[in-house]
């Protein structure tokens, strides 16, 4: 469902899917939806059996515009992100990308939870080389207490309660996120910085990516990258039958897998993304769960990591062939 409600409105470059989309040519940070109200918190009280009011210490956010109810009452402890604060958030991001525009912003859900999508080259995608990359960085806060400030990056973005959910839920693409608790003003400070971080790594992969794409390897030399990466750390071990297999597999998404043409090291670099990330785990990757936790936290992402520091630097490269192609040389005598 959209939960998109009276008090609610999606503005976006584009329709989206429910039709409720208020399209417009641009959307300016400092001046949308999201700046002409903003949430206030006033105190709960109780009137005692003296006629008296007391405070009970729990608080309720309320629209500055309408001074209607948002989201439900909070304890001393909880603290409120502003619409101001979210937005500076997002505008810091933007400062360091020229290119960058805001695609969707709004609320859902009687305004308790608020958004923006960001296209970080101020389109949807992005190609390198003939590769096309998806580059959503999604911002999400809610004021009904569902969820926690996050930021991500996807393919997806945010134009309703069901999108929100989903890039609020796809933890291995979150950027990084701020709980409603503590010091906020610090919080959103470190969560400003991870976003710097994350901009600044993208910006190097797609230099790095695209120099990838440069650099022509032949089947043969991919053959022995790849088994050499294999057995970096046993090279005086005999190739097994599940390495050789393993080989098999990465030969075929280097020459076929999705975007791949056989040709370069990004060619290889990508195969070995694609196997880790699918079907490295026991049964070809079929238990989805084991699959996940090893391409993203466990094992998988290790290998991911450690071949793009490969690829990346010649003279490992060049050790890693060497090695591959003499472990092979065994195995054909």
């Amino acid at each position: 469902m959209h939960n998109i409600t009276e008090r609610d409105a999606q503005v976006g470059l584009g329709q989206a899917w429910h039709g409720l989309t208020d399209v417009v040519e641009t959307i300016d940070v400092k001046d949308n939806v999201l700046t002409k109200w903003d949430v206030e918190r006033k105190p709960l009280t109780y009137v005692d059996v003296d006629g008296n009011e007391q405070e009970t210490g729990y608080g309720i956010l309320v629209g500055t515009d309408d001074d209607k109810i948002i989201g439900r009452p909070m304890t001393p402890s909880y603290k409120a992100i502003s619409n101001e604060k979210f937005l500076d958030l997002v505008s810091d991001a933007m400062a360091k990308l020229p290119k960058a525009k805001i695609e969707s912003i709004g609320s859902v859900c009687n305004r308790g939870k608020v958004f923006v999508t960001v296209s970080l080259d101020g389109k949807s995608n992005y190609k390198v080389g003939d590769r096309e990359f998806n580059d959503y960085l999604n911002f999400g806060n809610a004021h009904d207490q569902t969820s926690k400030l996050w930021i991500n990056n996807t393919n997806t973005c945010t134009v309703c309660d069901n999108t929100f959910t989903y890039n609020l839920n796809n933890k291995s693409n979150m950027v990084g996120s701020a709980v409603h608790r503590g010091d906020i003003e610090l919080k959103l400070a470190d969560l400003s910085n991870v976003v710097d971080d994350f901009l600044g790594t993208q910006a190097d992969f797609r230099v790095k990516f695209n120099d990838l794409l440069k650099k022509k390897i032949t089947d043969k030399k991919a053959q022995s990258l790849f088994t050499g990466f294999l057995m970096r750390n046993n090279p005086k071990e005999g190739l097994s039958t599940r390495c050789l297999n393993t080989v098999d597999s990465l030969n075929s998404l280097f020459k076929r897998g999705a975007g791949n043409r056989g040709e370069n090291y990004a060619d290889a670099f990508s195969a070995v993304t694609d196997y880790y990330t699918h079907n490295s785990t026991r049964g070809k990757g079929k238990n989805r769960l084991n699959q996940y936790v090893s391409s993203e936290f466990g094992l998988g992402r290790m290998n991911k990591q450690s071949f793009w520091t490969v690829v990346n630097n010649n003279e490992l490269a060049e050790r890693t062939i060497e090695r591959g192609t003499k472990l092979l040389s065994l195995v054909n005598q």
